[in-house]
């Protein structure tokens, strides 16, 4: 038995390690500081395909300069500096900039202005909400996961009814 635990921990171990590298490695990818340049907050996101193409043609991210390893690929994925509409770190507010994409994990997907980088919100996981967001999907198609953008609104409405009641 003692021989079993052991090697399950190394096996845990070892994966634990392998995940911490990988993470590592798409966040020295897909961290951008000329990113922070773009932030521009808004009132709400595009929530469908059409309008989500409109806003990223007027950002026209693809025409920034920016020397982040543009184009960067891994084995399994490539990294592309692009539009995109997300939720920032706190919940309360909707921004749009350009950024890296990154492959997102059943989390809503948000913008982190002091690592510069596009990045799962660990307080809001959108595979609960109705309808879920799948367990996987790209950062750049976050429009599709409305729920991650009335997270914003509900926290809004929080603060306001909190801020009257003070008054």
């Amino acid at each position: 038995m003692t021989r079993f635990k052991r090697r399950n921990d190394f096996c845990t171990l070892s994966l634990l390690v392998f995940t911490i590298y990988q993470l590592e490695k798409s966040m020295a990818f897909t961290s951008c500081e000329i990113s922070v340049l773009t932030v521009n907050y808004v009132n709400q996101c595009p929530t469908d395909s059409e309008s989500w193409q409109l806003a990223a043609k007027r950002m026209n991210c693809e025409g920034i300069e920016e020397d982040c390893q543009q184009g960067i690929r891994t084995e399994s994925h490539q990294f592309v500096f692009q539009y995109h509409c997300v939720i920032n770190v706190w919940r309360n507010e909707t921004l749009e900039v350009c950024a890296f994409n990154r492959t997102i994990l059943g989390h809503c997907a948000e913008f982190n202005i002091l690592g510069s980088v596009i990045q799962d919100n660990y307080y809001a996981d959108c595979t609960k909400h109705d309808p879920p967001c799948p367990s996987v999907y790209n950062s750049a198609e976050a429009y599709k996961y409305k729920s991650c953008y009335e997270l914003v609104q509900q926290i809004r409405r929080k603060t306001n009814t909190i801020s009257s009641a003070k008054r």
